[in-house]
């Protein structure tokens, strides 16, 4: 039995959705820390409409997370294992059968944040 070589080799779009699925929850997390410290401010007139804009983005990142669940499903991929240490995230993840590693330096991870970040902020409008 001859195995394709393309089934064997990632695309570029199997990364991509395996760095968003690793990434959403850690914002989700980052999300959860800055309100529970925001609330150092709660007399404050702005803190209302903070929380109400964080809300909104962890409330957004739910079917987010859900779509990418099903194209992980449909792409046959999962995640084995995920580590996260000072230097940034390092996963291990499967392909069509087939293992891939990936890591992310610290300062990516923070910069994949923001973007994704800006991104959300746009369709909240």
């Amino acid at each position: 039995m001859k195995v394709s070589s393309s089934s064997r080799i990632e695309k570029e779009e199997d990364v991509q959705i395996i760095k968003e699925y690793t990434l959403l929850p850690i914002l989700l997390d980052m999300l959860a820390r800055d309100m529970e410290e925001l609330k150092v401010y709660k007399d404050k007139i702005v803190y209302n409409h903070i929380l109400f804009y964080l809300r909104e983005v962890e409330m957004a990142i739910y079917p987010e997370l859900q779509n990418i669940k099903s194209q992980m499903k449909k792409r046959d991929m999962k995640v084995i294992h995920t580590e996260m240490n000072a230097l940034g995230i390092n996963v291990e993840y499967k392909v069509r059968g087939y293992i891939h590693h990936f890591t992310m330096l610290r300062s990516l991870v923070k910069a994949e944040l923001m973007t994704t970040l800006m991104n959300m902020r746009g369709g909240l409008r």
